[in-house]
């Protein structure tokens, strides 16, 4: 009997070495799969982490532009050369209200409110009114609510600035005012 024993013993023991090995194993499996998922989460977080910040950027960079914009209209509008004329609807639109900074040095600040809306294939032209005649400014569209803020350079050869007007023009403007002023400084 004494042959078997040790054998029994030794089964035994290779047995609950297989059993610990077994319970060892299934642990790291646990212990993994939890680190995968603890994984998976924190790249998940990453991604996510990651697009916040690029549409913090991207609203820091609209706001950048925004303040910038605001800069170069707040120097325009306290320029030394600045002249401030004053816009009035006239028929068809009476309820119009407008004002021109120009600045020969910083440009053309143009704000408007209560502005018609041109139909969809026409624009609202703004107009230098010089004693050589009328030199465009350029084209805008205004919001729903008949607002305008726009701002452009001054032509450097631009006459003797006499006032200012703004006209709807077919397509993307004209060369010479076609229609009657909207507003005028007249």
């Amino acid at each position: 009997m004494t042959d078997q024993t040790p054998r029994v013993g030794a089964s035994r023991a290779g047995w609950i070495t297989a059993g610990v090995l077994f319970l060892v194993a299934a642990g790291a499996a646990v212990y993994a799969a939890n680190l995968r998922i603890q994984v998976q989460d924190l790249e998940l977080r990453l991604v996510d982490a990651v697009v916040k910040m690029q549409a913090a950027q991207q609203l820091q960079q609209g706001a950048t532009e925004q303040l910038d914009d605001m800069r170069a209209n707040i120097g325009l509008v306290t320029a030394a050369d600045v002249v401030e004329l004053t816009l009035t609807g006239v028929t068809p639109a009476p309820e119009a209200v407008g004002r021109a900074y120009v600045s020969r040095s910083r440009g053309l600040l143009f704000t408007g409110s209560r502005l018609p809306l041109p139909p969809d294939d026409a624009v609202l032209q703004l107009w230098y009114l010089t004693n050589a005649g009328p030199v465009s400014a350029g084209t805008v569209r205004p919001d729903q609510a008949g607002g305008v803020l726009a701002a452009f350079d001054v032509p450097a050869d631009l006459p003797t600035l006499t006032g200012f007007a703004i006209t709807v023009e077919a397509g993307r403007g004209s060369s010479k005012p076609t229609g009657s002023y909207l507003l005028s400084t007249r």
